[in-house]
């Protein structure tokens, strides 16, 4: 009889026990705390950021908040939604000074010397570093492609809702307001006048008002331009905005209103001081009556029902460029016009160049770490932040010069031109090593 033979034992290669053992290091605490302090560090550096970008926003951003007469509550929204537009460059610079300060204390503690002293010191610390890198680039791509045209979009939802709901509640005196078709002014009552003299082939004048002699004694003033060299004027005593409806449908009335069609040899001016030629879109100009909005005339009062992108124009999100996504244009190109298809173009290669920035940030703060000595220790993190906004002015000048009008022609450079400068680093990161992981502040 015999004895059994022992069972064979799973044979287990060095790279599995690699593997095993590098997983339960990012797993542990140190790994955990690692990543906890970059994440606080770089929080802190984009609410630096973000308050001196607001700050040196605020005027504009209140300027053109009031011009739509927005509250507070409008203009602290507006406010929050601006801080976005910086964000993805801010993330990328809070990552490389988080990474260099978490980095270079690990290396003056000597944790460094530990952890290569343990034969695994490469591959865990390159593992963290990886993962900080792969962690901006994701949150830089969802904050500039996704959080940011979302948030300009609602900055203009908020002043087109603060405009209209200005406009039901009247019209300040003594300010224009500039419309697609239409110049409104509110003014003082004018007493004495006498009316524009009328155009050849004019018109009629239409008098609702009780007494033709106070005709000119209106506060409300409209002009409206119906041709090259044609004008329509609308003054009256009191208007009123009724809705907008489900539609989109807003009701105008007017109180003791006159009408006056004349020659108009120089027309107003536009709301950016351009000369206004041409013919104006009109709605309710006697050649387009048969097609127009319905217009109900009583004996004091006139009603028009009309849309409210006639006074207030708001397009879709869609066909605004800042305001589509990054989904929206790798997967819905935009082909109204080769300039929009570029712009969409430029706009998808800046967006990735941006969160590859934040990629590229721990890279650039290992570096750093590497050169910084006595010697070196006041300016080697002004450097590597100078050498990451090299490599995005540097990408910048490359999409603007290609010009890109498809996805491969737009993502391919901003990739190669990122492969290479990543290429780059990590050989320097492995010239300088030693430097990386040896103490260089302490005393000698």
């Amino acid at each position: 009889m015999t004895a059994s033979s022992p069972a064979a034992t799973p044979r287990i290669t060095p790279r599995v026990t690699l593997n095993v053992t590098l997983a339960n290091f990012l797993r542990g605490d140190y790994a955990r705390g690692f990543f906890a302090r970059i994440a606080a560090q770089a929080l802190a550096v984009i609410i630096l950021i973000e308050a001196i970008f607001l700050a040196e926003h605020f005027t504009w951003v209140f300027r053109d908040a009031v011009r739509h007469e927005a509250d507070l509550s409008g203009i602290a929204l507006v406010l929050a939604c601006t801080s976005t537009e910086i964000f993805d460059l801010a993330l990328a610079i809070a990552v490389l000074m988080a990474a260099y300060l978490a980095l270079l204390r690990m290396r003056e503690s000597q944790e460094l010397l530990v952890l290569f002293a343990s034969g695994l010191g490469p591959y865990q610390l390159g593992a963290m570093v990886v993962i900080v890198a792969l962690a901006g680039q994701m949150v830089g791509t969802i904050g500039s492609g996704v959080v940011d045209p979302l948030s300009r979009y609602a900055q203009r939802s908020i002043l087109f809702s603060s405009e209209l709901r200005s406009l039901k509640k009247g019209v300040a005196k003594n300010e224009f307001y500039y419309f697609p078709s239409y110049v409104a002014y509110a003014m003082d009552h004018v007493t004495g006048g006498a009316p524009p003299p009328p155009a050849p082939g004019a018109v009629p004048v239409i008098d609702a008002s009780r007494d033709a002699k106070l005709a000119t004694d209106r506060t409300l003033f409209v002009y409206q331009q119906i041709g090259p060299h044609t004008s329509r004027v609308v003054t009256a005593a009191q208007a009123r905005l009724d809705g907008p409806d489900r539609s989109g449908k807003i009701e105008l009335n007017l109180s003791d209103f006159t009408s006056h069609t004349f020659a108009d040899a120089h027309p107003m001016a536009s709301e950016n001081g351009a000369a206004r030629t041409g013919l104006v879109k009109c709605s309710t100009c006697m050649d387009s009556l048969t097609d127009g909005p319905r217009i109900a005339m009583k004996v004091r009062d006139m009603s028009q029902l009309m849309m409210v992108d006639q006074l207030l124009p708001f397009t879709a999100r869609s066909s605004n460029t800042d305001e589509q996504t990054v989904f929206e244009q790798l997967f819905v190109p935009d082909y109204q016009t080769p300039q929009s298809r570029a712009a969409q173009m430029q706009l998808l290669a800046e967006r990735f160049s941006r969160s590859l920035l934040s990629f590229l940030a721990p890279l650039i703060a290992l570096l750093g770490v590497g050169l910084t000595n006595r010697l070196t220790n006041w300016f080697a993190l002004p450097l590597s932040c100078l050498a990451l906004m090299s490599a995005n002015l540097l990408c910048e000048w490359v999409i603007t010069t290609g010009a890109p009008v498809s996805v491969a022609g737009a993502l391919l450079p901003v990739l190669l031109l990122y492969g290479a400068v990543a290429v780059i680093v990590f050989n320097l990161i492995v010239w300088r090593h030693n430097d990386v992981v040896r103490p260089q502040l302490g005393r000698s």
